[in-house]
């Protein structure tokens, strides 16, 4: 049965980088494993963040300011799941309802799950600082 520490874990090494002030991203090359976990968490974070977007545009950099994932990360799981599409040059991301509801439906049962997820109130850590010259 699957407990959600892999996902609590990825969650808080964006966390870090957040506070780092950088684009999180996992170490490449990803296990065919890693690349699926990952995924998943792109996934369900992109889908919070349209669930709740109200805008008539959106932007890559704006997610990824956002949420704090690399582009590239976005990209490639927007197109992974179909949610992003060419047209005469234009890059369109889609929405897709049918998707945000299904994301929502499992919100509702993980809500009864217990909370696997960083809290950053208790987080006390400070980045370490970058040294000149070194």
């Amino acid at each position: 049965m699957k407990k959600g520490y892999g996902k609590m874990l990825i969650d808080f090494s964006y966390v870090l980088s957040k506070k780092e002030g950088k684009l999180g991203s996992p170490e490449k090359p990803l296990s065919d494993l890693g690349l699926i976990s990952y995924r998943n968490y792109w996934k369900e974070k992109l889908l919070e963040y349209f669930s709740t977007y109200t805008e008539q545009q959106i932007s890559i950099k704006d997610i990824s300011h956002t949420l704090g994932f690399n582009p590239y990360d976005i990209v490639s799981t927007l197109q992974a799941y179909g949610m992003i599409k060419y047209f005469k040059t234009n890059h369109y991301i889609l929405k897709r309802p049918e998707m945000i509801a299904a994301y929502k439906r499992k919100q509702n049962v993980i809500a009864t799950l217990p909370d696997r997820s960083i809290d950053l109130n208790f987080l006390k850590w400070v980045p370490p600082q970058k040294r000149d010259g070194t």
